[in-house]
This record gives C-alpha cells, structure tokens and sequence, in this order.
C-alpha cells in the first residue's frame, strides 16, 4: 500500500488519467466492494489541517487501508481521500471514532452528532456513488489563481489560499508523489550504517521535565536526552515512514540506543549538566552495549540518571522487562514508564511495577474521562501523584488540570516557551 500526495497546480484540474483515477479503473472489476471516506478540511473551523493533525490521520487509517488494498491520497487543497474494502468497514468507523477525538477541540466538531453531519467526513459506497465521487474530486482540483500579464479581455481570478505555490504543472499532471514509502531491510542496513559512522551528537535532542507550581516558574528538574524520529527521516530517509514496520523500526531503535549510550558515555567527564533521562528498549538494557556504557558512569553518577521504557515495550515482554528493571535499579538508576494514556492508568500500579516515574499523555480529553469515571483520583492515589510527569503539554489548561490533581511534574513545548526567558544549557560541553 502506497501513500500518495497530488500536488496542485496553478489553473489545473485534475484528468482520468490522473493517479485516483488510475486507482479507480485498477479496482473497477470490484468497485461495488470499495467506499471512501473523504475529509473535508474547508469544514473545519481554521479550514486547514496542522501538520501534526495530517501525519496522525493518515497514521490512523494505514493499517486498516494496507489490509484491504485500499489506499489513500492527498489533494492540493488538503483534502485527504481514504479508499478501503467494505469488509473493513467496522475498523473504519472505530477510526473515524478516533478522529473526533483527535480534531474534538474544533468548534465546528465539538458540539456535533457526528463527523458527516458538519460535512467533514463524506462516505462513498463506489458501487452506487462513483458518479457523485468522480463529480467531487474534479470538483476538488479546480484552482483558481491570479493571472499576471493577461491577454486582452481576459479576467483576473482568484487564488485558492490553501494550495501550496511551491507545487509544478509537471509534478502534478499524471504522476504523484509519495508522502511515505516503507522501510526496507535494504534501506535499513544502509542508515544503521550511516548511523555508525556519523557524528551522533548533532542528532541528540532534549526536552526539560520541570515542576511548575500555580503561578510560579517552571524549575527544571532533569531533561530527556532523545533521538527526533522525525528528524531523523527528515535528514536522511524524508519519503520514508520509519515506523512502518514495527519490527524493522524495533532494529533501527536499538541501533539509536546503542549510539545514544556510546555519545552520552563519551562525555561522563563532568560536561553532562544536571540529571538527564534516556529513552530506551528494555533490550538496550540487557545488551552489552549497555554494561559498556555502566562502566564508563562512575556510580555517583547512576542516581542522577532516569532509564524510560516504553508501556508497550513493557508488555510485549513482562519477564524481561522485570530483569532489565531489577537489573538497573540495583546499579542506581531511576526507571520511569512512558506512554501512559489517562485511560490505561486504571491497569497500573506503580507499587506492583516498582518503577519511579510515570509519564502520563496529556489529551484534550483528559478532563472527559475524568469525570467520566468517579474512581480516576483512586488511580492516581494508587500511582503515587508525585511521581507522575504529565507529558505532552501544549497549553496552560493542562498545567491547571495537573495542578488541580496534584501533579506537579510536567513536560512539553507549553514547558520549554516557559523556559525560553532563562539561560539555556546545553548537555554537552566541549571539551578542552
């Protein structure tokens, strides 16, 4: 299954012979079989979509579009258009479920009976509506745009404002370019090659956990010491979902821990300012690479360090993970679970798991599952509300909902725009 982008053009209107076209003569012989969900992106309120919001829809679909030999495709006017087999039908709606949630703080959203009755979502069924569907992509690519240098008697137009001007005629006419293509095994042994060789540090990253108390400053408790997926496509695989495929991804997340614990281990000379915390695998920790990296910490240095472990990672092995955890906490260092959505922290308790931290997701949501369920503050009064770091903060309202809980930790952009007025510090100081 491929992902892929049509491109705008000025004065262009998409041709059969275009790429969703060629899609739909691929699927005609079962063309009663397929729907489509079209999202409509001039529904919402700021009648775009952020980048974040783009990457996260189709991530939502991808799975469910793969299996059904569907696919999915963008418009230059930032529509999305997601074909799937009707047998998948239930999966899409439990996703299209998921993106309420995920656009619920849209006004145009929020007080809706559903996505279709705002005209954000429209459903084809293929077999009775592919006139009505052919209708509304041509509709879709008609651009309107400024004309310079007009002939005589000819009008100027406008300039739709949510098509890109970077876009070519050539890009667009019956080609399209792909948003992701797959990891492979090929094109993964050449970044773990690359990654090698390269100077790691400029890939580091880091982001301050900070206690923020009512109105005063954040103070800056100790700072997450990370590799940017994101960035790290972006700088050498930009058309490639590295997450794809979980297994290949899990190989290319244990190469990046290796490499961030041979960097860090490399300045254990008194440059790393502050605690810091790494975020691993639970296998990292039972690697060699990483009793490596035990030796070169002097043992002051271990109780300064937090190892986060991924909830996911946690489970998919128990055992191993109970070894890794007794393992590091017996050499000094802090263990903290990531990845906790408010949701699942009813399944958990920090006393059983013995970890001590816990990151727990920040959502819009957060305070609907709140007063949804009477028993929430129990789950926190289990969890120890001290430990707990809320993570992912865009907004003050999240600090205001963690301060009401009893939250004091926190993480996030809303965080660092706190910091920006005092002296920044890096983790890693050259040497001399």
């Amino acid at each position: 299954m491929a992902v892929s982008f049509v491109r705008g053009a000025e004065n262009a209107v998409i041709k059969q012979d275009s790429v969703i076209f060629d899609y739909l003569r691929k699927i005609d012989k079962d063309l009663g079989d397929f729907r489509v969900v079209y999202f409509d992106t001039r529904k919402l309120d700021n009648q775009t979509l952020k980048p974040i919001q783009r990457q996260s829809l189709i991530e939502t679909f991808e799975t469910v579009v793969k299996k059904s030999g569907g696919e999915i495709f963008g418009l230059p006017n930032e529509d999305i258009i997601i074909f799937y087999h009707r047998k998948c039908q239930d999966e899409v709606y439990a996703c299209l479920v998921k993106v309420r949630f995920m656009f619920h703080d849209d006004p145009v959203i929020r007080n809706a009976e559903s996505l279709e009755e705002v005209g954000f979502v429209r459903i084809y069924d293929l077999g009775k509506d592919d006139l009505a569907f052919r209708s509304a992509i041509k509709e879709s690519m008609k651009v309107d745009t400024p004309v310079t240098g007009n002939a005589e008697g000819s009008r100027p137009q406008k300039a739709d404002p949510r098509v890109r001007p970077e876009a070519s005629l050539s890009a667009f006419n019956s080609t399209a370019v792909k948003l992701r293509k797959q990891l492979t095994t090929d094109m993964l042994a050449k970044v773990q090659k690359i990654l090698g060789v390269a100077d790691f540090s400029s890939l580091m990253r880091r982001q301050a956990v900070c206690a923020v108390i009512g109105k005063a400053p954040p103070q800056r408790v100790f700072e997450e010491v990370y590799v940017s997926i994101p960035d790290l496509r972006e700088m050498l695989l930009p058309d490639v979902d590295l997450t794809a495929d979980p297994w290949l991804f899990l190989s290319l997340s244990e190469t990046l821990d290796k490499r961030v614990l041979e960097t860090v281990s490399r300045h254990d000379d008194g440059s790393l300012s502050g605690n810091f915390s790494l975020n691993i695998n639970v296998s990292t920790i039972l690697s060699d690479e990483f009793l490596e990296f035990d030796d070169n910490i002097s043992p002051s240095m271990r109780p300064t360090i937090i190892l986060e472990l991924q909830l996911v990672d946690i489970f998919s092995d128990i055992k191993a993970f109970i070894l890794a955890k007794t393992f590091a906490q017996a050499r000094g260092y802090k263990i903290c679970i990531d990845g906790i959505t408010v949701d699942k922290l009813k399944y958990l308790n920090r006393a059983n798991l013995n970890c001590d931290l816990m990151k727990i997701i920040w959502h819009p949501t957060f305070m609907d599952v709140i007063h949804e369920d009477k028993h929430f503050m129990d789950y926190v009064n289990k969890a120890e509300r001290a430990k707990m770091i809320l993570c992912r903060i865009d907004d003050p309202q999240a600090v205001e909902v963690g301060n009401s809980l009893g939250i004091n930790l926190y993480q996030g952009r809303y965080v660092q725009r706190m910091l920006n007025s005092q002296p920044k510090r890096t983790i890693f100081a050259k040497r001399s």
